[in-house]
């Protein structure tokens, strides 16, 4: 009796571990910049990622050689985007700079890739030329483009390449839900997905779901991915108490959709490089 009261306990124990385990994540969005490299190895950055239970995250590099070092510590768990930013400064003038598109065809051809981004771009430059050279390479590569800004932003990217697969980050630049709904309407044919990244108070106000939250997610249940976005290093200092954060608020879902915004759908949109990967 002993032996299987013992045996009773330690299923319990095993059965309460498993349960209290946090639910996979999958960050769809972060960075690593010469800012954090200079405090953490591609080592550490995994021991953060350990840390908050992240399965797999995109991470784009600022300069781009940044993201293929992540990569290289870790093949299938470290999704690399070519990030076009030489330094933070560049956020604000490349769309201006004619020489862009060749030197990112150039490195799309000597590299494997997963996406190009992240592209800082407002309505009033969404008829650069320069902007959509990248749209077209991305479609041409068959590549994921992240994207912050307006929504006239996304509208002329599927303009210029109505094939392209596009993750426009952080809800936009106008974060509510009528303007998700509007923009998903118009795009209902095109492979658009948006990200929850640094928009979890808004979405959650103390980790609670607003119900005309509730109503997009489960309208639109596949089209949305949580992302952390550490793009710093205090950031990445929080990136557990983040995480932590996000699988709160997904909580007050469905299972089901929780699931897809935790993992499910981020695995959708990267699926062609993952499955380049197996």
């Amino acid at each position: 009796m002993r032996g299987r009261g013992f045996s009773m306990l330690w299923a319990a124990v095993v059965l309460a571990s498993a349960q209290a385990e946090p639910p996979p994540l999958f960050d769809a969005h972060s960075h690593y910049t010469a800012a954090d490299a200079r405090q953490w190895d591609a080592a550490a950055i995994m021991e953060w990622l350990d840390a908050a239970g992240v399965s797999h995250a995109a991470i784009s590099g600022t300069p781009w050689p940044l993201a293929r070092e992540l990569h290289a510590q870790a093949p299938t768990r470290i999704i690399p985007l070519l990030g076009v930013y030489e330094s933070e400064a560049d956020k604000a003038r490349w769309m201006h700079d004619p020489t862009l598109p060749s030197r990112v065809a150039a490195l799309l051809a000597h590299g494997h890739w997963a996406g190009i981004g992240e592209l800082h771009l407002f309505a009033r430059d969404a008829g650069s030329d320069v902007f959509a050279e990248l749209v077209r390479l991305a479609e041409r590569h068959g590549l994921m483009l992240l994207l912050h800004g307006d929504e006239q932003i996304v509208d002329r990217a599927f303009e210029v390449a109505p094939d392209v697969r596009v993750l426009w980050a952080h809800l936009g630049t106008v974060p509510e839900p009528d303007v998700m709904t509007r923009v998903l309407q118009r795009h209902a044919e095109r492979a658009l997905w948006i990200d929850t990244s640094v928009r979890d108070d808004r979405i959650a106000p103390g980790g609670r779901l607003r119900p005309e939250w509730r109503h997009v997610f489960e309208t639109h249940p596949e089209r949305f991915v949580v992302a952390i976005d550490a793009f710093s290093p205090r950031r990445w200092e929080r990136y557990g108490e983040i995480a932590q954060h996000i699988r709160q608020w997904t909580g007050d879902l469905p299972p089901a959709i929780q699931d897809r915004l935790l993992r499910r759908n981020a695995e959708d949109l990267f699926a062609p490089w993952l499955s380049r990967q197996r």
